[in-house]
């Protein structure tokens, strides 16, 4: 598999905050005050726990996509959550997402599940409309870095020691699959395409007449399994882990496998203090760049509410 991964390590720094709330990112984003950020560029994990059914759940992933093309430092998981009904595509699902979300709702207090739910670094719920905001929060912390490399099937693991009043965590690896799905723009057939119009497109500004809309199911950079490799104590690690499992549940799909490292203090639920990730050619392709163009198509009845933003 040498040679097909882009490698990009990352990390995330401790924080004790338990809920972030609209407000509170607010204040604290005036608190900033758009001075110069010490550690401006520090990575930031989101973690996403949604259903494949919910239409909120596409518009996460539409959110989570432009923070990502926008952003080098940032890692997604998307653990796509399981339901029983015959009706439900079932495309990815994983049970253990359904135990994450339950475990991430009582951290946060919360009365029933929110869909999608979505964390960043462990610790702030990011729900309805808080993605952006968390991440740019998330920047201004200090990071350690987990750095990643592949050789032989197995992925080797450095992490650096780390300032942790618990000194404990889990360990915790991740294997996605290549992004899912692709967009195309309606627009209606009397409106003419001019080359500014097709700028405004590009940038997603609000263009009257024009809409968004998935050619097929969206699934960003889904999560195919996760293993817990291992224990934390504050200490280095210098480590090797074989991806045998989780090369063959992808068959012949394992070479388009990107590969995420997470540490959470404390627990399985706990701040995420240090990440890495190794992301596939396949899937740079699939999400990144930005610059990709949109398929368009004349549509005779488009939603005039339904703009691009």
């Amino acid at each position: 598999m040498d040679g097909v991964l882009i490698f990009k390590g990352l990390g995330v720094a401790m924080m004790n905050i338990k809920s972030l709330k609209t407000g509170l990112l607010t204040c604290a984003l005036l608190a900033l005050g758009g001075a110069e950020i010490a550690h401006a560029k520090s990575p930031v994990v989101v973690e996403m726990y949604g259903r494949n059914e919910c239409g909120a759940d596409t518009l996460a992933q539409d959110d989570v996509l432009d923070i990502l093309q926008d952003n080098d430092n940032v890692i997604f998981i998307n653990c796509r959550r399981l339901y029983d009904r015959a009706e439900d595509d079932h495309r990815y699902t994983l049970e253990l997402c359904n135990e994450r979300t339950k475990k991430y709702n009582q951290k946060f207090g919360y009365m029933g599940i929110k869909t999608p739910m979505v964390v960043v670094n462990g610790k702030w719920d990011a729900f309805n409309g808080n993605i952006a905001p968390a991440v740019k929060l998330g920047q201004s912390d200090p990071v350690k870095e987990i750095k990643l490399s592949l050789t032989d099937g197995n992925i080797n693991i450095e992490i650096p020691a780390i300032e942790s009043k618990a000194k404990s965590g889990s360990l915790f690896l991740y294997g996605y699959l290549p992004t899912q799905g692709k967009k195309k723009i309606l627009i209606d057939p009397d409106v003419e395409l001019t080359p500014a119009l097709e700028e405004k497109i590009r940038l997603k500004q609000s263009v009257p007449f024009v809409q968004e809309t998935h050619v097929s199911n969206f699934y960003l950079r889904p999560v195919l399994s996760r293993e817990r490799i291992g224990q934390w104590s504050g200490d280095k690690i210098s480590m090797s882990y074989p991806l045998t499992n989780m090369q063959a549940i992808a068959g012949n799909r394992h070479q388009d496998l990107s590969y995420v490292v997470v540490l959470h203090q404390g627990g399985d639920y706990g701040s995420i203090i240090a990440a890495g990730e190794v992301i596939s050619k396949t899937e740079l392709v699939a999400s990144l760049p930005k610059s990709a163009p949109l398929d368009i198509e004349r549509s005779s009845m488009p939603n005039p509410a339904m703009t691009t933003q």
